[in-house]
């Protein structure tokens, strides 16, 4: 949880610094580039609903076909940077198992929640070569943090990341969006406590309990994913 209060702090600072220095150097020429640009900073809230190939999505195994549903809400502090939020948890399609104590395996898979910050870059210079611009749409680089849970682990809380990634965001209609990243950052998986027992042989076979700890485990975090989503843009 160290990772996901670092990045809700460190990562906003950062990407406004980088989204100022931007804005100066890219400042438009004309008044008529100026009306252009303009509309992105009262751009609203895009609130959206999804799925695709994104964290919590898995096919084979017991479980099936895992699909994950993702809720999310983006919004802009300024025309480069936005801020983000999503919810998401995966459904799993197969059968499902059963505990030692006959209870079943939830329906529910993974489930967790991300935050993050965008810069969308270089909008003035796709603008002027015809291409997609505005709010909520462009190339951007992101910091996001991410953590995970799953209801049927021993312990529900999983792990997680601090990622950057590298990313694309296009309308598809009116109401439809399409979005793929990449990247990589860190991850840290929990340690936990347990307790293990093993029987003497002598003199009479008496039960001797032991407490273990298995440590954090900090690893490399890989990001991928690509997301369709059905969305409007509240103002």
């Amino acid at each position: 949880m160290r990772i996901a209060l670092l990045a809700a702090v460190v990562a906003p600072t950062t990407l406004f610094s980088l989204a100022t220095h931007s804005a100066r150097a890219q400042a438009p020429d004309s008044a008529a580039t100026r009306a252009t640009a303009g509309p992105s900073a009262g751009s609203g809230t895009l609130l959206r609903l999804g799925t695709g190939i994104t964290r919590g999505f898995e096919v084979g195994g017991y479980p099936g076909l895992k699909l994950p549903l993702v809720l999310g809400a983006e919004h802009h502090l300024t025309p480069a940077v936005s801020i983000y939020g999503n919810a998401f948890a995966s459904l799993e399609t197969g059968r499902r198992n059963r505990f030692a104590d006959g209870r079943r395996l939830s329906r529910l898979g993974d489930y967790g929640f991300d935050i993050g910050v965008k810069y969308y870059y270089n909008q003035e210079k796709r603008r002027q070569k015809g291409r997609a611009t505005g709010p909520f749409v462009g190339n951007y680089f992101s910091i996001q943090s991410n953590t995970t849970f799953n209801p049927d682990t021993y312990q529900p809380y999983r792990y997680s990341t601090l990622t950057v990634q590298w990313g694309m965001q296009r309308r598809l209609g009116k109401h439809g969006w399409f979005e793929a990243y990449a990247g990589a950052g860190i991850s840290r998986v929990p340690g936990y406590s347990y307790t293990s027992v093993y029987y003497t042989t002598y003199p009479n076979g008496s039960p001797v309990y032991t407490r273990q700890r298995q440590p954090v485990i900090l690893g490399i975090a890989p990001e991928i994913g690509v997301k369709f989503s059905l969305g409007k843009v509240v103002k």
